[in-house]
């Protein structure tokens, strides 16, 4: 029989009575039986997945298209602030992501949370305990044995009992943690805070805590406030609230700028930026009284700066004296001038203006930093070039510019050292590396110098804190002589291809006062944010680890301990008792591979590990290492095989990239051969767009020693004049057999697939590898002819090309065994639509085309095509058809994961009011029959999962990991009259892939390293 497209009115009655079962329900049926004869082969004609033609509906005669734009789819201890001076019960205590005390380092990451490491024993680091929270660690102290951890972004997942559904709140969270036993370390008390943390300090036993709500966290306010809190913490145990104060903020536009904050030991000082559009601009300086020991909040007078504060640095109360410096407008806008402002300060509520002076600029700029330091003070402006400019401050009703000093580039941070200037700064136009530490002789203020300048980091370098906290990283040891400086660089090739390279590390600077001598640089892994002199060693500490280096020959360091802190995993695979870990490290460049005992695959410290940076020179573009990053990983036996794709300089073209590594020693893993494959690579992991095509299967396929891998030379996104989506050109594909039964001599054949307008991606069934693909009719291209295709690898040396079948549809899923296939059939339907909304609430993946093409409104044109499951008998030459179950056409399949005899759908719906509103009912379709010769569906809708990350068939049941929160759950699917859905374990955060072996998930979580979960009952 030949099956076509089916008339609209036909089409209407299935449809409703899909509908009408229930089909977002527990179970459906929807089966027509089966066909009245089995016993004559069949010539199957389909409905085009692209499109009558191969056009878009929206096309004109021209083939321009219209399209309507609606669819359904020291030690390192923390310095003291302005209180240096002040009683020690008073005494100012800053935070920072590292504390070291006695012989232990305390160090924050963002991706391992709270690590302490004993360094009591030169060159031995050993971790004694971790903490891992919820949130990102902002800074700590340490106290009598408790660490008072920040974290930001503190996501609380809140479940409502009536929908099921979760909604999240992000806050901020302190918690006091015991750290007396580093082994265990435990939560004694918490407490919550609105927004983000922006800055803190402990006065006495109070910790006042600044946080700033930007109006778009999930769960705050809905407008930008500023809100200063008063914890009690003498007691870790009962974290209190003793006082609160909010602000709001003037930030009508949403940038999310938030306030800087300096304190004394009686006065907080906050304020931010203020912009209202206009080309001025100022600060409202807000004083906080917190001389009150047992941290009342009093809110005291406000104070207006001429222009704006972007750091903490800009304001400083020194003998009575409050100082600010700051520039009206934003840093487009350098017209206005910096200004110099005293005020009187009797109490925090007298605050009286004593003087004003303008800076005279050389030329329009905009003020880049600013450090005050006793009765001086210093500015830098910048432009093209970087003015100092020297400010005498000791007769504070007038505030003196005295002198100035032109340089290159731009200072980012200042520390006063008497007559001396040491400085932090950017110069990108300097050929010797885009940072730079200088210094100044401000002996003479009228007359400043610079002494020496020294420059680093590549052509491209950043440093891991923002300018409220860079004083914490600029490491100067006076007794040494010696600068320890934090940065992230990059730098080109030279060889013009537009490649480089990241870099990260420690740069040593020795210093004298009038010399500055650039010495050698410590690397890190991942980006450097601290380092310190103990023991005589330099430790140098990132967020994945720390590193301590001999620096008896600071030209040299030498690096002879380190410890890693996160592990970072991009992909994981089992092979035997042994697990293959893919870690990639932006910040430098570097991806290695892993290997850990499968009995415990998260473990920090792997058995052994190589180094993968030489796989990069073959290919231009891999400098960045950006490829290997992206690498498919398999494993078999004792070996594992990377495959990725390099691209030309211009990314115009690409390579297929093989690696073969040696596992045999665990401890020692080895390359044991890579070749550059003759075929392009950038379809390793997409399968291209065909129109309508539901697609399953994987661009990658897996049979013992021989990988296969599906070349199209077309199948993505084209677009036609006008702009919109296109039919993509008659594709050529071929199968690349990769044989690796000799891991040092890869053997690579190609096998070329029958020509057609595309195809499906590939699936796996023993030794024989399984497609499908269509070809149009030559006297009808609106309908089409679907194929399925099957080659035994078996001996990959030797392929056999079995012929090509014709079924109904695109193949879903195969079952050698029972010789069916499950298929994914299309007829197009087209009728007059009154609007888009009832064109979109018929079909979940529709085209409209209305008939006013100047107003894109009323009524038009609507096209969709009705997708329907067939069931078939495969022969060797023919099919016949077994049974079909037609879907409710408001479903869009996006994803198809194929198991043991269930195929799993992720399908959106989006059902349409009378007023053109639209409510969600995606969610999963299950089907079965290839095992009973009947096709059974059974749903599950989105309100009911958790959906956000990858999702993996294994068996009868679908592995779903989810975003909020993340967290790994199993549907399963073994009896569809009674679909379950368990979440197994929440995570450290979002998965990128998931890898099962046995009843364990692997799931790897980029920087958050991997985590296990088990899937077991």
């Amino acid at each position: 029989m030949t099956f076509l497209s089916r008339s609209h009115a036909s089409w209407l009655v299935l449809a409703a009575a899909a509908v009408s079962a229930g089909l977002t329900g527990c179970q459906v049926n929807t089966s027509t039986g089966p066909s009245p004869d089995e016993t004559t082969p069949t010539d199957f004609i389909s409905g085009n997945p692209n499109g009558p033609g191969g056009r878009d509906v929206n096309e004109g005669a021209d083939g321009a298209s219209s399209s309507a734009g609606a669819g359904g789819g020291g030690d390192g201890a923390a310095g003291d602030d302005d209180g240096a001076g002040e009683d020690a019960e008073r005494a100012i205590t800053e935070a920072d992501i590292i504390q070291v005390k006695d012989g232990k380092l305390y160090a924050l990451s963002r991706y391992s949370g709270l690590s302490i490491i004993d360094i009591s024993r030169r060159d031995r680091l050993r971790l004694v305990g971790q903490y891992q929270a919820g949130g990102i660690p902002f800074e700590m102290y340490l106290r009598d044995g408790v660490v008072y951890a920040m974290f930001s972004s503190w996501e609380q997942y809140i479940l409502d009992d009536t929908t099921g559904a979760y909604s999240s709140v992000q806050t901020s969270r302190i918690e006091a943690l015991d750290v007396s036993d580093p082994a265990n370390i435990q939560s004694i008390g918490s407490f919550d805070l609105p927004g983000n943390i922006s800055d803190s300090r402990i006065v006495g036993d109070v910790l006042y805590a600044v946080t700033f709500e930007n109006g778009y966290c999930w769960g705050c306010a809905s407008s930008p406030n500023t809100t200063v809190t008063s914890l009690s913490v003498g007691d870790p145990t009962d974290i209190d609230v003793v006082d609160q104060l909010t602000y709001g903020d003037e930030d009508p536009y949403g940038y999310g700028w938030r306030r800087s904050v300096s304190v004394t030991a009686d006065r907080m000082y906050v304020a931010g930026i203020e912009w209202d559009g206009t080309d001025e601009g100022h600060s409202t300086i807000q004083i906080i009284d917190i001389s009150d020991p047992g941290g009342t909040l009093v809110e005291g007078a406000s104070v207006e700066a001429t222009g704006q504060i972007e750091s903490r640095w800009q304001m400083d109360e020194h003998e009575g004296v409050l100082r600010v410096i700051s520039q009206p407008g934003l840093w487009w806008n350098n017209e206005a001038k910096p200004g110099v402002q005293t005020f009187s300060v009797a109490s925090s509520e007298e605050i009286t203006p004593l003087g004003y002076t303008e800076l005279t600029l050389p030329r329009p700029e905009t003020l880049r930093s600013v450090r005050f330091d006793g009765d001086r003070a210093y500015a830098i402006t910048a432009e093209q070039t970087d003015p100092l400019f020297t400010i005498d401050l000791s007769d504070p009703e007038h505030p003196a510019q005295l002198g100035e000093l032109e340089m290159p580039g731009w200072v980012y941070h200042m520390e006063p050292r008497g007559n001396r200037l040491l400085a932090l700064g950017f110069d990108n136009a300097s050929t010797e590396g885009a940072l730079h530490v200088s210094l100044f002789d401000v002996s003479d203020l009228s007359n400043p110098t610079m002494l020496e300048r020294v420059h680093f980091g590549g052509s491209w370098g950043s440093f891991a804190e923002d300018q409220d906290r860079i004083h914490k990283a600029f490491t100067i040891l006076d007794d040494l002589g010696t600068i320890l400086v934090p940065y992230s660089g990059w730098s080109f090739n030279g060889d013009l291809d537009g490649c480089g390279s990241y870099d990260s590390g420690i740069q040593l600077i020795d210093f004298t006062t009038d010399t500055l001598t650039k010495r050698g640089s410590a690397p890190a892994r991942g980006q450097a944010r601290r380092a310190f002199v103990h023991d005589d060693r330099l430790f140098a500490v990132s967020d994945e680890e720390v590193g301590t280096f001999n620096i008896d020959d600071r030209d040299a360091p030498v690096e002879v301990a380190d410890l890693t802190l996160a592990t970072i995993v991009q992909n994981a695979v089992t092979t035997g008792d042994l697990v293959v870990r893919l870690s990639a490290d932006w910040w430098t460049s570097s991806a290695q591979l892993e290997v850990v005992p499968a009995a415990d695959p998260g473990r920090a410290e792997p058995l052994g590990k190589l180094d993968l940076a030489e796989l990069s020179t073959g290919s231009e573009s891999s400098c960045y290492g950006s490829g290997i990053t992206g690498a498919r990983i398999f494993a078999h036996g004792q070996y594992a095989y990377l495959l990725w794709a390099s691209y030309s300089a211009d990314w115009t073209s690409s390579q297929t990239q093989l690696a073969v590594i040696d596992l045999r020693n665990p401890e020692a893993p080895r390359i044991a051969s890579q070749r550059v494959l003759p075929f392009r690579g950038e379809g390793l992991s997409y399968l291209g767009y065909y129109g309508n095509v539901v697609q399953a299967g994987d661009s990658v396929v897996q049979a013992g020693s021989t990988l296969v891998v599906r070349n199209v030379s077309s199948g993505y996104y084209y677009y036609d004049e006008g702009g919109g989506p296109g039919a993509p050109p008659p594709s050529e594909a071929s199968l690349e057999i990769i044989d690796l039964s000799s891991p040092s001599s890869p053997a690579h054949r190609s096998v070329a697939l029958p020509e057609g307008a595309g195809y499906t991606g590939l699936q796996i069934d023993g030794t024989t590898v399984l497609t499908s693909h269509w070809v149009p009719l030559p006297d009808d291209a609106s309908r089409a002819r679907f194929y399925i295709d099957r080659i035994d690898v078996a001996d990959p040396a030797s392929p056999v090309v079995r012929a090509p079948v014709n079924v109904p549809g695109s193949l879903l899923a195969f079952d050698r065994a029972a010789g069916r296939a499950l298929t994914m059939d299309y007829q197009t339907v087209e009728f007059e639509a009154a609007d888009y909304a009832a064109c979109y609430g018929v079909f979940g993946r529709a085209e409209f085309r209305p008939h006013n093409q100047e107003t894109w409104d009323g009524p038009g044109l609507c096209r969709g095509t009705s997708h329907t499951l067939k069931l078939v008998d495969v022969g060797a030459e023919t099919a016949r058809l077994r049974d079909e179950s037609p879907l409710d056409d408001s479903l869009s399949i996006s994803q198809v994961f194929v198991g043991d005899d269930r195929v799993f759908m992720y399908n959106y719906a989006y059902y349409y009011a009378d007023d053109g509103s639209a409510s969600d009912q995606s969610g999963i379709l299950v089907a079965s029959g290839l095992e009973a010769g009947s096709i059974e569906l059974a749903t599950r809708t989105s309100a009911e999962l958790g959906f956000g990350g990858p999702l993996l068939a294994d068996g009868k049941r679908l592995i779903i990991s989810s975003y909020s929160p993340p967290s790994i759950a199993v549907l399963d699917a073994a009896d569809l009259d009674e679909l379950t859905y368990e979440t197994k374990a929440e995570l450290s955060s979002y998965t990128h892939q998931v890898t099962v072996s046995g009843d364990r998930a692997l799931c790897s979580l980029g920087h958050y390293g991997l985590e296990v979960v088990d899937l077991g009952d």
